[in-house]
């Protein structure tokens, strides 16, 4: 998925473009929101006419912070606007609901599942949102699908009255944590390979050599993390948003010579697109727990002394720098910071 930060907020999939609707596409929206039949299992009013139609557009205008965030679903192949989704906040939950209506030509295709992960990938990197509701009709089975292959974990049973209050649905009401951290399993380390290389090479491009970043593979880094993982050496958290992996961490027994006897976070990165959005406090703060656990007196770790802003992220977090020295990378020497902290002071965040 890619995300154009704009102020169209435009994201686009695989298959689709999801974009702000306007007052143009009422002709089309129409054919979905005056749909009896996309509207069987809905709580809102079918549209009666288009002035219903264009009521419901300047409504749903796009603009941030709002009490709602929607989209037109547009098929990337054909240009073909055939639906719309989003979030809409829910007074009585104090939580932004999912909700998505499509024409019915289009259903059964997997478009409303894709169309809502970007979706909600989307607000968690860019609208401060961390956890949503959802909740569909005890009959509507395709809505049940979509919630379960999008992570939401069932709540309760309620009860949901229509807008006009003539009929009540029975449903089921779920909720998702945008983002989760676990710890990764051996079937994922080719995952985890993938995204270290991927992140090392965007952080210390035009710090380290192109020619040393580029010649470093997925492969060889997937295989040292074989060999920490089934010799006990290290551990591994994973930090996902509805099942993309946006982070991932390496730490265990200190390697670091000097301080044998310390936990060490070997590795630490963040999708670029969660940095600065407090993800980061939160996935470090989850490791340093871990290590915690495993009764280490001292954390330690490295970095390259020319990354600033990791510096500034590990000083911010309370490690202490101990000292200067180099490492080789490939033909060239760089200078590496040491940076120690006591177990006591972790305990304090």
């Amino acid at each position: 998925m890619k995300i154009k930060n704009d102020i169209t907020n435009i994201i686009e999939t695989e298959r689709l473009i999801l974009r702000p609707l306007t007052l143009a596409d009422a002709e089309t929206a129409f054919r979905w929101t005056g749909d009896l039949e996309v509207a069987k299992y809905v709580s809102w009013l079918p549209h009666h006419s288009m002035e219903d139609c264009i009521a419901w557009l300047e409504e749903i205008a796009w603009k941030y912070p709002n009490d709602n965030y929607i989209w037109g679903f547009v098929l990337k192949e054909t240009g073909e606007l055939f639906g719309s989704g989003g979030l809409i906040w829910e007074d009585d939950l104090q939580l932004f609901q999912v909700g998505y209506n499509i024409m019915p030509s289009y259903q059964n295709r997997g478009y409303a599942t894709e169309a809502m992960r970007a979706i909600l990938q989307f607000a968690a990197a860019n609208l401060s949102i961390k956890k949503v509701a959802g909740g569909h009709a005890k009959e509507n089975l395709a809505s049940a699908k979509v919630l379960e292959k999008l992570g939401f974990v069932y709540d309760h049973d309620s009860m949901t009255p229509h807008v006009d209050e003539t009929k009540v649905f029975d449903s089921r009401e779920y909720l998702l944590d945008l983002v989760q951290i676990k710890p990764g399993t051996r079937d994922e380390l080719y995952e985890i390979a993938a995204f270290l290389n991927d992140s090392w090479k965007a952080e210390y491009r035009g710090i380290v050599r192109d020619d040393y970043l580029d010649a470093m593979t997925i492969e060889e880094r997937h295989k040292g993390l074989q060999n920490r993982f089934d010799e006990n050496i290290s551990a591994f958290l994973t930090m996902r948003c509805c099942g993309k992996l946006i982070g991932a961490s390496v730490f265990g027994k200190s390697f670091t010579e000097g301080y044998p006897d310390d936990g060490e976070i070997s590795a630490i990165y963040l999708h670029r697109d969660y940095i600065g959005k407090g993800y980061g406090h939160e996935f470090f703060t989850a490791i340093e727990k871990e290590l915690i656990a495993k009764e280490y007196s001292h954390l330690v770790l490295d970095v390259l002394a020319d990354n600033r802003r990791a510096v500034r992220f590990y000083e911010k977090h309370g490690y202490t720098k101990m000292d200067d020295r180099s490492i080789k990378l490939g033909e060239q020497d760089y200078p590496l910071t040491v940076f120690r902290k006591p177990v006591a002071d972790s305990t304090k965040d």
